[in-house]
Order: C-alpha cells, then structure tokens, then sequence
C-alpha cells in the first residue's frame, strides 16, 4: 500500500483511483525480481516467458492519445488529452481516463508526458448533443472556448496500427474503446423520439410500377405457402438459463445424459487429479431448443461448454484460427449446381467439437449434476477439445481436413473450406464446410453414398437430405430451378427496427434523392444506425439490388444524421 499512496500522491489523483493503482502496482511487482524466486521473476516463474518492461509508463501522468481521421475534422486537434491508469487486461493496450468526458479509453496509439500530471484544480464543462451520441460532444473551458484550442496538436505519429471491433456495451474504433449505453436503451430511446403516423393512414398504400431492372429477379410469388413454410426457421426464447431450472424437467436431464453419453462414447476426457501448479477451467450447461425446417421441435439440446474467456494466450492455446466458409462461396455452390440441375444435400456433425485433438493440457472442473463423489476433488483432463475452448475450433477443422484430405479430396487453395474430388471416370464431388455444417454436390450417385458412409464411419452425423436452410438463407430446389431468400431473417429485422407495419416500395431509394455528410444535421445513434447497416449488409446475400444502397449509408456510419437513417429506412 506504500507504493499505492506513493503513486497517488505524485501525481495528484483523486483517492478514488486506489483500485487502478493497486491493479498497476501489482502488475509492476509480478514482473519485478524477489526474494521468493531466485533470478527470475514472478510472471516468468508462472508463464515460462520472460516479461519485457518497455511499455512501462509513470502511473497518472499526462498521456495524449490519438483520435482517428474518421472521428475528427481536418481542423479538429488529432489527440485528446488523458490520465494513465495501466494495462487493459483485455489486450495489449493502455487503460487511460478522460477526465472531460469521463470516461474509460483502451489504446495502443498514445503519446506519454511522464513528468507533466493531469490539472485536477481546473473545472470542464461538457456539453452533450441531445441525441445522446457519444462519438459527438462539445468540451468546452470555462470561458467556453473549446479545450482543444487551448492544448493544440499533440501527436501525429504511431507505432502501432490499432485494429477496429465491436464489444458488448463499447465501441472500439481504432483502437479507441469507448464504453456506451447498452444498445436496447438506445433502440428504445430511437423509437421513442420516432414519429407515428397516424392509425388510418398506416394501411395505405399506393400503386407503383415495378422498376425494368427488377424483371431479373423472382420473387417467389408463384410459391405456394406451403412451400414457403417449409423452408422457414422459427426460434423459440423460453429454453432455461440456469442448470437448477433445467433440471426440475424430464426432457432436460435426459439432454444432459445424452450430451455426457456423447462426451464418453467419444473419450473426450479421463478423470485425474489436478497437477501441481495447474489450473482447473469451469463449465456451464447451455440449453437450446432445436426445430426442423417446419417450425416443429426436432429435440432438446443441453451441450456442456467450458468457459473459454478465462484461457490465457501461450499458457493454455496457441492458435485459435478456424476457417469458416464465406457467403459468396455459398452463392457460388448454389449457383453452380442450379446451372448443372444438381441437388445439393446437407450434413450436419453431432457434437463437432468433440472429435477435435487437442495438443496442449487442459483440465476442467466435473460438470453440474455429475460430480462423483468418491472422488470430489478430481478433475477432467480433455484429450479431445470442448465447446467453448479458445483452440476447439481450429482442433476441429484440423481433424476433418485430416479425414478429407485421407479420402482423396483435394483443398481449394483460395477458399480453405471447399474440398473437391474426382473419379477416374471424370465424375466430381464439392463439399463446403462451415463449422459442423456440411454441403455437398455433385454428378454421381455412387459418390455421394461414399461420402455419406464414409462420415459416418469417423463421425456421429445427421443427414438433413436436401439442403433447404443454411446460415439464414432459405433455399427451395424445384425441377424448374433454385430459390433463394431470406424472408423469415427479413421479417426479423423489421420487427426489430419497428417497421412491420410499414409500407412496401419497388425502390430501395428514392429515384433522384441526394445522400451527403449533412454536417448539420440532427445527430442520431451511432450505434443503433450500424445496427440497422448491418442487419442490411447481410441481406444483400440474396438481395444484390441493396448493394449499392446499403454501400451508400455505409460511408456515414462515424457520424450519422437523421437523413442518412430515413435512407437506411
């Protein structure tokens, strides 16, 4: 605790940052040398890893970081000013305060004033929109001139490129973490401030002529409903969270012996004490009710996954990548084989990440409801990898690569998840994975049978026969040709966004309609408007006339407008 009040009382920080300086020196002390442990230090006695100390940075002090192009304008200054708190625990990044705004900013971009402290004497005013983004804010000084003016441009360069992702409750742009509101009180907060129309007007509607361009395109309207039924997928929300609810019923303890019949059956794990010096990792029941392609329940799921996210990178895996097969290479397959009036067919792997191997030691904890009692203290040691394993995925591929590359198939070296095999009479064979997901094709019979014995043989499969739903599209094979839509994940959006009672158009914009920056305009939710982006991005899979439109708003998803959202509407 001395070096805890050393720390606050150089820089001057307020009391209320003792545990951000009790995280920053105990991850000072484990890299540092003791007594406990002669000639290294504690984290290389943990890890097997040297540390290295060149990232670090005198605790509180005065660090500038940088503030990406898309965030700011060519006259705007290109860092913000902020106080040190340490290293994120996520990544490998400074944890940093903005004492304007504050808030919590994770960066790797920073500038650092070691000898310089952060003015807490001075008050800030922040002025927010009235929308409530959080991208756009005015600060403003005492005197109300922009704090910006006053400190000028800082930083320029960087060392490091920052990536851009998306996180639960944040924002991460450019390697800038930013914590927002949860985005159900912002899409609540969207539809509260959107105007209703009137109830006698929502009905109606107006005759319009139907673009030339759309004469391309089938709309499915000859389908009978039936048929379009048949390939919609319906989802249920009332399956149990917790294993003390799931297990008052029937229907899920016997889900949860078939899943530990399965984990068996495929030796997945032999009981063992837990090693000096290893670290036993939890598991959770996860429960799921799943439908066939009618809407009816085909069976209940319990599947046991471990909790992967307490896994640290070069202890406990080392790689984690798993390819996954891409949408347009599904497009592809369905195009092909309608051009060659072949029947395309679905597999699906029971429990696929349970035939992975895996190389490194892992060790979970005995699961809810099967502890054994004669021996309380045991753990499970997996020699086949888990749901929920940082390395199960590419343990997964690796094995089925393995077993496809042994029946003579052959890898596509542009797309890792396509495999093809040829006969010696010139017949061929394609299959697409995706995860547990197989679809195949092809011009033999013989081979198709092949295929499906010999899966079966090295795995537990289901065969779905035709394919008729797949990564949310809706396929229909008719002897007239193939159709594609996504009607049912089409429905969803609407109704997520609030719009089912909305009126139908024939064009995705409006004929002659003019789409800029619109600087000032009103501000609306950055992240609900990338919400509604997204949604729409992924209905251009069977809706290629939305490309250009939905490419169009794309460019304003830094700082949209309530223009740039009527469009997207």
């Amino acid at each position: 605790m001395n070096l805890v009040r050393s720390m606050l009382s150089k820089k001057k920080l307020l009391q209320t940052f003792w545990p951000e300086a009790v995280n920053w020196t105990i991850y000072i002390l484990n890299r540092s040398p003791t007594l406990a442990v002669k000639n290294i230090t504690p984290e290389e006695a943990w890890s097997g890893i040297k540390p290295s100390v060149e990232h670090f940075r005198v605790f509180g002090c005065l660090a500038h970081v940088h503030v990406p192009d898309v965030k700011r304008t060519k006259l705007e200054n290109k860092s913000i000013a902020c106080v040190l708190l340490g290293i994120s625990e996520e990544s490998k990044a400074y944890r940093l305060y903005n004492p304007i705004t504050k808030k919590i900013i994770t960066s790797r971009d920073v500038v650092f004033e070691e000898n310089k402290s952060w003015n807490w004497d001075k008050e800030h005013l922040v002025t927010v929109l009235e929308w409530g983004d959080s991208d756009e804010e005015t600060i403003v000084s005492e005197d109300g001139n922009n704090i910006a003016k006053e400190d000028g441009d800082i930083a320029e360069h960087a060392e490091i490129a920052p990536t851009d992702t998306v996180n639960e409750g944040r924002i991460v742009t450019d390697g800038i973490v930013e914590e927002v509101a949860p985005p159900e009180t912002m899409n609540e907060r969207r539809l509260q401030r959107q105007p209703v129309a009137p109830p006698e007007k929502v009905n109606e509607r107006r005759l319009r002529r139907q673009p030339v361009w759309m004469n391309n395109y089938d709309a499915g309207e000859g389908l009978s409903e039936e048929e379009n039924e048949a390939n919609m997928a319906l989802f249920t929300s009332d399956d149990p969270f917790y294993f003390e609810e799931a297990v008052k019923s029937s229907k899920w303890r016997e889900a949860m012996d078939s899943e530990i019949k399965a984990i068996e059956k495929n030796k997945t794990w032999v009981l063992t004490d837990l090693p000096a010096g290893a670290k036993k990792i939890g598991v959770k029941w996860v429960y799921k009710t799943k439908l066939n392609e009618h809407g009816d329940i085909d069976k209940y799921k319990a599947r046991l996954v471990a909790k992967g996210y307490v896994q640290q990178h070069g202890i406990d895996y080392i790689e984690v990548f798993a390819p996954v097969a891409r949408l347009d290479i599904v497009r592809l397959i369905v195009a092909f084989a309608a051009t060659k009036g072949w029947i395309i067919y679905q597999l699906d792997v029971k429990s696929a990440f349970l035939h992975g191997e895996l190389s490194e030691e892992v060790y979970v904890e005995q699961p809810r409801g099967y502890e054994l009692y004669d021996h309380p203290h045991k753990v499970y040691k997996l020699k086949k990898a888990l749901y929920g394993l940082k390395q199960a995925p590419r343990a997964w591929f690796s094995r089925i690569k393995a077993h496809f590359l042994t029946e003579g198939f052959e890898k596509c070296h542009n797309e890792h998840t396509l495999f093809t095999k040829t006969s010696k009479e010139g017949k061929i064979l394609i299959v697409s994975l995706y995860v547990d997901d197989l679809i195949f094709t092809g011009n033999d019979e013989a081979m198709f049978n092949e295929f499906k014995s010999s899966m079966v043989r090295e795995f537990d499969m289901t065969d779905l026969g035709k394919m008729r739903y797949f990564l949310g599209i809706e396929i229909l094979q008719m002897a007239d040709g193939t159709y594609i839509s996504q009607r049912k994940y089409s429905l969803d959006v609407l109704k997520r966004f609030g719009m089912e009672e909305s009126n139908s158009v024939k064009n995705p914009i409006v004929p002659g309609g003019k789409v800029f920056k619109d600087q000032e305009g009103v501000k609306v939710d950055t992240t609900f408007f990338k919400q509604v982006v997204g949604s729409l991005m992924y209905l251009t899979a069977t809706r290629p006339d939305l490309m250009f439109v939905v490419s169009l708003i794309s460019r304003y998803a830094a700082q949209p407008t309530e223009l740039h959202l009527q469009v997207a509407k």
